[in-house]
């Protein structure tokens, strides 16, 4: 019990978001926090000295704080820097003696960066658990929190000290997250999309994605029987039937996707299962393979297509052809599978020609199959330390120069990069909104299949889906008022498009 000699002694886990609108999206687990949990209460720390914080299902008060001796804070670019350096103040009131430790994505790309902001006292890179224990152990015994491996620390004298490299865990040794220490019924719509994780990290190299830096590329797997073991434990324990995969990509190892498979269906439990995986990894899966999948409950694979132009998927390294995505998104619908598909656009030397042949590939895979279905053509956001970042502050990006300048950034779905033009950005506006519309139909159509509900809206939504199909077949994206008034209706009622 490395707390035991502590006066107030609760270790906050803090995941900074805004509070969900009632008619909000699915709210989802803090899984990063609830696994970190697990870890320090597998190696010593009791569960009642460990409290977690969402954002997203309560605002954060100072009492929250009070007894805290450790707090931790999780962040993504953008906006959780925001709601995360609200939280520290409140901690930094309450106690100002607890150690505020950062960690999540952000921080470990710009761990000098964050260091520097008086609201951060130590930052931990990339992976967690190790480090997070360390931190928590060292800290409680008064030892210099110096040199520790996978952080980032400013010493007394002001020195930035990096700790050096944490090795990755192996994913079987986790324990499964404490999803005792939040209320499961607190979070919207959890029953239908719960989430779960197999693996951590991707192999692959595209140029825009974090994980080329958070990861080093690398991806690590928990086993085919832990996955099976865990998912029935949430089944007979939590009535858990619909689990989200969070996987980066969760069908890398064809035999260990099969093993899965085959213990679903062996145990005879009714599953739905939604996951991440490449085009190019699912066109090399047998017909039998994608038959048990459907069997076994995969409802919806997500699939990142990016562009429909050969130079743009070269260009930011995707390493897949058009031909991969058609052919890819065909076979998961034709074995009954709902294919989600997601494009961006506005990279770092786009042309309106690249941007045609995008619109023209999510024309195609509409009329390859009624199943196939696009969520959306997000325009680019450069990540840090990315390699597209670079290229984008060389053509005139202006990022950030501290963590309280970041929390201002914004992952907006407006496309406003320096080397746009107004045509582009118009384009890539109106289309994004008909495509996230054509999206919003197909999400209703599965969760309400075969209900009133979904002829009404269908009846409902025919004057924007007559404006869709003829003004992306034209490329009419001028004076789309109605489209303007989906976009700011869709906003007022979610929250976000």
């Amino acid at each position: 019990m490395p707390l035991k000699s502590m006066t107030k002694n609760k270790i906050v886990l803090a995941s900074p978001a805004p509070q969900k609108l009632q008619f909000g999206p699915i709210a989802h687990l803090p899984l990063a926090l609830l696994s970190l949990a697990a870890w320090l209460s597998e190696h010593g720390v009791p569960e009642d000295y460990i409290r977690i914080v969402d954002g997203q299902i309560s605002p954060p008060a100072k009492d929250d704080f009070a007894d805290a001796t450790i707090v931790g804070i999780t962040a993504m670019t953008g906006f959780q820097i925001k709601y995360g350096l609200e939280i520290a103040a409140l901690a930094r009131s309450a106690n100002p003696e607890a150690l505020i430790v950062w960690g999540g994505v952000h921080p470990s790309l710009l761990p000098e960066q964050t260091i520097m902001n008086p609201l951060v006292d130590i930052v931990v890179i990339g992976e967690g658990e190790h480090t997070f224990l360390e931190i928590v152990e060292n800290f409680s015994k008064g030892k210099s929190l110096e040199g520790i491996p996978g952080t980032c620390y400013k010493n007394q004298a002001g020195e930035i000290i990096m700790g050096g490299n944490r090795r990755f865990l192996d994913l079987n040794d986790l324990p499964l997250p404490l999803y005792n220490l939040v209320d499961i019924n607190k979070y919207k719509g959890i029953r239908h999309q719960f989430d779960y994780q197999s693996s951590r990290g991707c192999p692959f190299r595209c140029g825009f994605c974090y994980n080329t830096v958070f990861c080093g590329s690398r991806y690590r797997k928990k086993s085919a029987e832990k996955v099976l073991t865990e998912l029935i434990y949430l089944y007979d324990n939590y009535e858990v039937v619909d689990f989200g995969f969070v996987d980066d990509e969760f069908f890398i190892e064809k035999k260990r996707v099969e093993a899965i498979m085959d213990g679903i269906i062996e145990s005879g439990r009714k599953f739905k299962i939604t996951a991440s995986c490449r085009l190019d990894v699912v066109c090399g899966f047998p017909e039998p393979l994608l038959k048990k999948m459907k069997k076994a409950g995969v409802s919806q694979i997500f699939f990142g297509a990016e562009s429909g132009s050969p130079a743009m998927l070269k260009a930011i390294h995707k390493d897949i052809t058009k031909t991969q995505i058609i052919q890819g998104a065909k076979k998961v619908a034709e074995a009954g599978i709902r294919p989600m598909l997601s494009f961006m656009s506005g990279f770092p030397g786009e042309t309106m020609d690249d941007l045609r042949m995008t619109l023209d590939t999510i024309r195609e895979l509409w009329d390859t199959n009624p199943l196939i279905t696009v969520n959306g053509i997000f325009p680019f956001n450069a990540y840090p330390g990315t390699k597209l970042y670079q290229e984008s502050i060389s053509l005139g990006l202006k990022p950030p120069s501290s963590l309280k300048e970041w929390s201002n950034w914004s992952f907006q779905y407006e496309p406003d990069n320096p080397w746009l033009n107004k045509t582009q950005k118009r384009w890539m506006q109106i289309a994004f909104y008909m495509v996230r519309f054509k999206y919003y139909i197909a999400r209703y159509e599965d969760r309400y299949k075969d209900h009133i509900g979904q002829k009404l809206l269908k009846t409902a939504a025919w004057p924007l889906i007559y404006s869709l199909n003829l003004r992306f077949k034209k490329r009419w994206f001028r004076f789309a008022l109605e489209w303007h008034m989906f976009a700011f209706i869709a906003r007022k009622t979610f929250g976000y498009l």
